[in-house]
């Protein structure tokens, strides 16, 4: 938990903050937090980033694509959900439908809109086995500049149902 009047409190409370990953970083290598997760015995301090070279340059059994994955998913009956930020300049939301539509799954919803709080918060499409949304001016991590549409969102995954699809404008004594 952040200690109020600490240099550790997030100048942004809602939305997207760029410093995120300093306090990340901040509060992963203090002594009692390393204590506290195991990572070490709190003297001998280990140095946590955001990004670890070690691991990434060691990595040597990702697939070179996760769309056969999918098929057998699909194909075992499991609700598959995909979800990009708009402004993704790691996954970009175009690439996802090329690669979704290589998959030569039916569309069972075509791509439109859906809502949250009576805003647009993305586009989606439903494919037969697979759902693929958007989230309107989020970047790669889309809870961090989301987190009140990505809560919407996985809500509905839950209840099994698809996001909010028209606005839900209340008109009073129109």
């Amino acid at each position: 938990m952040f200690k109020s009047g600490s240099s550790m409190m997030p100048r942004i409370l809602g939305g997207y903050d760029p410093c995120l990953d300093k306090y990340a970083g901040d509060y992963y290598n203090r002594a009692d937090v390393q204590k506290a997760l195991h990572v070490s015995d709190g003297h001998r301090l280990r140095n946590w980033s955001i990004c670890n070279e070690t691991i990434f340059n060691r990595w040597s059994d990702s697939k070179e694509s996760v769309l056969p994955i999918y098929k057998k998913l699909i194909a075992a009956g499991l609700r598959i959900w995909l979800y990009s930020g708009d402004t993704d300049g790691r996954v970009p939301v175009l690439s996802t439908r090329y690669c979704l539509s290589s998959l030569g799954l039916r569309i069972t919803r075509p791509w439109q809109p859906w809502y949250h709080q009576k805003q647009v918060a993305g586009w989606l499409q439903e494919y037969e086995g697979l759902t693929f949304a958007t989230f309107r001016g989020a970047g790669h991590d889309v809870p961090t500049f989301k987190p009140s549409e990505s809560l919407s969102f996985f809500s509905s995954f839950l209840s099994g149902k698809s996001p909010p699809l028209q606005r839900n404008i209340t008109l009073n004594n129109v």
